[in-house]
């Protein structure tokens, strides 16, 4: 399950080596409490530590919000937000574990790269959705 330490480590890994444009990823509670975090090898990170943590925060607190519109519009596949330096999305692990990743801005195959990828790969070594 998506506590132990190895399976985090293990799916940060096999997340940042399945795609030349992920730079960072992340596993964050569903109190929006950073556990884990990986970056691309020689990346410079456009956030620190701390302010990656405080970005889990309140990426949680918007899920929450919309956690009221799931039973007209469905579960959450994933949400995408694209800024001018790149592109950053939510995933849920499962009920307790979400992932969130940051994608290179110059990438134009965000949407595939997410469900042809990161959601199996998630799915498969964190315990599936749900």
């Amino acid at each position: 399950m998506v506590t132990d330490r190895d399976t985090l480590e293990g799916l940060e890994s096999e997340l940042l080596s399945s795609h030349k444009s992920i730079r960072w990823v992340g596993i964050t509670n569903e109190d929006g409490i950073q556990i884990s975090e990986k970056y691309r090898e020689g990346l410079k990170p456009f956030l620190t530590k701390e302010e990656n943590e405080d970005y889990a925060s309140h990426t949680m607190d918007r899920h929450k919000k919309r956690l009221k519109f799931q039973p007209k519009l469905g579960e959450l596949e994933y949400a995408l937000v694209k800024y001018g330096s790149v592109n950053r999305a939510i995933i849920p692990i499962n009920k307790n574990y979400y992932l969130l990743i940051a994608i290179d801005i110059g990438e134009n195959d965000v949407d595939k790269i997410i469900m042809e990828k990161v959601i199996p790969t998630t799915r498969k070594r964190g315990g599936g959705a749900g």
